[in-house]
């Protein structure tokens, strides 16, 4: 047996892959033509098999699936709810029938009273309206005036708190030149002073001994 062959062989048991298989019988042309052979009858193998689709009418089909049924039109029963809903608004409505002479009157039950409750209605909302704008602009000028208010001390409180502390530069930088100015005289004072100084009181410890 080839080394070729139970190569062929180990592919076909699983043992390698076909990649691993492909490389190594790539020098042998009689082995790698069957193993592309034997490849070609596994994926045809593998292939799933679909059963062929019976013909259908589909245009029957939709047709019948989507006919609409013919309607019966009936104009009575309309008819009836109709009148049925304006006997129900006129029962419901301030509407008066009168007969008289020349013919059927209709007219509104108390309507200058309804006009001039419905005009008392208008102007309370409309009242009512302007003092609630009235009362929320009231409260918007509060809390800015609140707010300026605030700024403007957080404003006074930083000026005095820069005003202080440039007090405080002042004062210190003051003490730093009279420290200086003293620290110069102190020194000048050694220099020239306590030498003359000290000659004087050796001086005056020497003469009482003469």
């Amino acid at each position: 047996m080839s080394n070729s062959q139970q190569i062929f062989e180990a592919w076909l048991a699983g043992k390698i892959t076909a990649s691993e298989c492909e490389q190594q019988l790539d020098q042998n042309t009689e082995w790698y033509s069957r193993f592309q052979t034997a490849q070609m009858i596994q994926r045809q193998a593998k292939a799933p098999f679909f059963a062929p689709v019976p013909d259908i009418d589909t245009m029957s089909v939709f047709a019948q699936q989507w006919q609409r049924p013919t309607q019966s039109h009936s104009w009575w029963p309309r008819l009836s709810v109709a009148f049925s809903a304006l006997a129900l608004v006129i029962s419901l409505s301030p509407l008066e029938m009168q007969m008289q002479d020349s013919g059927l009157t209709l007219s509104w039950r108390g309507g200058q009273q309804i006009q001039q409750e419905q005009l008392d209605t208008l102007l309370a909302s409309y009242r009512k309206e302007q003092l609630d704008y009235i009362q929320i602009q009231l409260q918007n000028t509060q809390q800015q005036q609140a707010s300026q208010l605030i700024l403007l001390k957080d404003y006074l409180t930083e000026q005095q708190t820069k005003e202080r502390r440039t007090d405080m530069l002042e004062l210190v930088e003051y003490l730093n030149q009279q420290r200086q100015s003293d620290w110069h005289y102190w020194h000048y004072w050694q220099e020239n002073y306590q030498p003359s100084q000290a000659r004087l009181d050796a001086s005056a410890v020497v003469r009482p001994n003469r």
